[in-house]
């Protein structure tokens, strides 16, 4: 949840920047903002692969507990990246 507080702060800089005329604290918060997305989106992403693969190995393995894990995993990715 970090991120996404990142992301806002970054958005508020960059408008105020913007309103202000304030270039560099225009830019400055565009590149936090941005910064905090990709970490946010990186993060989502991993635990979506691992989930993947913890899924895979538990119905190669018949572990319906492992398989469950990693579904669950692969969820809490896609609302990492959803924010």
């Amino acid at each position: 949840m970090g991120d996404r507080i990142d992301e806002a702060k970054g958005q508020v800089k960059e408008t105020v920047g913007d309103v202000t005329g304030n270039e560099e604290m225009e830019r400055e918060g565009r590149a936090e903002k941005t910064a905090a997305k990709v970490e946010r989106e990186a993060k989502g992403a991993k635990d979506q692969a691992e989930g993947k693969v913890k899924e895979t190995i538990g119905e190669l393995t018949d572990d319906e507990e492992t398989e469950a894990e990693g579904r669950l995993q692969q969820q809490k990715g896609d609302l990492t990246r959803a924010g």
